[in-house]
């Protein structure tokens, strides 16, 4: 019942991220022959921004909910919980986005040597906010388990989104500032709707008391929470300001599709987490987590060898001759990114029973890590230099993640096997990439995934049980 459950509720969220992913490809094509690489570094330069401001002063604070959340007792504890931390997030994150709009021109200046992109920061910073705290109030929806909520209001902001990019694309008035435009327009959409449906999360007491908890829980988590931003958002930093403005441009678009590995993950993560907390202290926990990371490994694997496979075919046929040399990142990116999904999916047991301290050093390791291979390889490697330090950074956060959550809540997750699993995989994977374009390398690289697909079964991730669990999810049960 629980795999159904998890993976079932799951589908909604990743429907929603295939719909938004196969948009994006959709106006792939003409946004790369629209904008230029520089255009994209701008692009890659406000996101990394946002992260910057969204994981020190806002995401620190939507952290704490699930921890709060599932240790309160009663509901009107946890409707307090929820109004004071996503309040204190609007405030805090208003505040800081509307210094960052009025600061644009300086930011330009600094960043990207011309006041010329002023405008495009400040619309940025709009946008930036109102997806930021859209994204805060959809932890609630994922705690109190209203997992059909998300389609029903991610879907309606997306078709306005893509229908605004599309009509700028064909009236040919597409810019940077266009697309800032579309997004904050969705951003608003997704902000009031999910405000007005959980009103009853939103109107409990405002208790300094459980801000205070929050802030506490917040800043022990703040060494994390840069180092996760400088693994995953800080590239742009490093790459402009090392002169690798174009390489900035081409790791967005390879990072944008190795990144459909973790936003794919996130969907999983996002149901996963929540229920493992809210039944932490059932005896058979252990053994369904132990089950769930079997076929959650198994599953990851075969989409991040598929990606990787086809990656040079997929920019072909999506990117524009500018950005088509970036596929050669997507397999590095692809490890980075597959170490950071197993980080966020099975290490609950810090938040189980409230040890959020070891965040801390776990987080300082990490961020020394990352700094030490970006610092050392990217003026002379440019974006391969980012890769080596993600890869270096997920890695450490994993280990010792593992070694301190299961010190709280112990699980014998089967690393070695899976490990090697994932091994041979990338055997496999290195085998076949190298290849040219062509119908008969298209062949070698379908048997190739054909192998990487019998590997789970081989190595006793996937069993005959999981297939009819499988079937009972995709077919209507009479």
């Amino acid at each position: 019942m629980s795999a159904k459950f998890i993976f079932g509720s799951s589908a909604g969220y990743l429907g929603v991220t295939i719909a938004d992913n196969a948009a994006r490809l959709l106006l792939l094509p003409w946004m790369t022959r629209i904008l230029t690489p520089a255009d994209y570094g701008v692009m890659l330069l406000i996101g990394n921004g946002a992260a910057l401001i969204n994981l020190l002063f806002g995401f620190g604070l939507a952290q704490a909910l699930p921890t709060l959340f599932s240790n309160a007792e009663t509901d009107s504890s946890r409707r307090a919980i929820s109004t004071t931390i996503i309040l204190s997030i609007g405030g805090i994150l208003s505040a800081l986005y509307l210094a960052t709009a009025l600061l644009s021109r300086e930011i330009s200046v600094f960043f990207l040597h011309t006041p010329s992109y002023s405008g495009v920061i400040a619309l940025g910073a709009l946008s930036a906010f109102l997806n930021a705290w859209s994204l805060c109030l959809v932890f609630i929806v994922r705690l109190v388990e209203k997992h059909k909520l998300y389609p029903m209001v991610q879907v309606p902001a997306l078709i306005l989104q893509v229908g605004l990019l599309g009509w700028f694309i064909a009236s040919s008035s597409l810019t940077i500032k266009s697309q800032y435009i579309a997004t904050a327009l969705a951003g608003l959409f997704t902000t009031a709707t999910y405000v007005v449906t959980l009103r009853h999360w939103l109107t409990g007491g405002f208790q300094v008391n459980k801000l205070a908890e929050a802030a506490c829980i917040g800043a022990q988590m703040l060494p994390w929470q840069i180092a996760v931003l400088l693994a995953t958002s800080s590239a742009a930093f490093f790459l402009t300001r090392a002169g690798h403005v174009n390489d900035s441009g081409l790791f967005l678009v390879a990072s944008g599709a190795a990144g459909l590995l973790v936003l794919v993950s996130s969907n999983f993560e996002g149901v996963w987490t929540p229920f493992v907390l809210r039944r932490k202290d059932e005896p058979d926990i252990a053994k369904t987590q132990i089950r769930i990371f079997s076929l959650y490994s198994a599953t990851l694997l075969m989409a991040a060898a598929t990606l990787c496979v086809f990656a040079h075919e997929l920019f072909i046929v999506l990117a524009g001759p500018a950005f088509r040399s970036g596929y050669l990142f997507v397999p590095g990116l692809a490890i980075a990114y597959c170490l950071f999904c197993f980080v966020t999916g099975f290490s609950q047991g810090l938040q189980a029973r409230q040890r959020t301290v070891h965040y801390a050093w776990i987080g300082a390791i990490a961020s020394a890590a990352f700094l030490a291979v970006a610092l050392s390889l990217t003026p002379s490697l440019g974006a391969w230099g980012i890769v080596a330090a993600m890869i270096a950074s997920f890695l450490v956060m994993l280990v010792l993640l593992q070694l301190a959550s299961a010190r709280f809540m112990p699980v014998s997750y089967p690393w070695s096997r899976h490990g090697l699993m994932w091994a041979v995989a990338a055997g496999i994977v290195a085998c076949v990439f190298p290849l040219e374009i062509g119908w008969a390398s298209a062949a070698v690289k379908l048997l190739a995934l054909t192998g990487v697909a019998a590997l789970p079964f081989l190595f006793g991730a996937i069993r005959t049980s999981d297939l009819h669990v499988a079937k009972s999810l995709l077919l209507p049960t009479r």
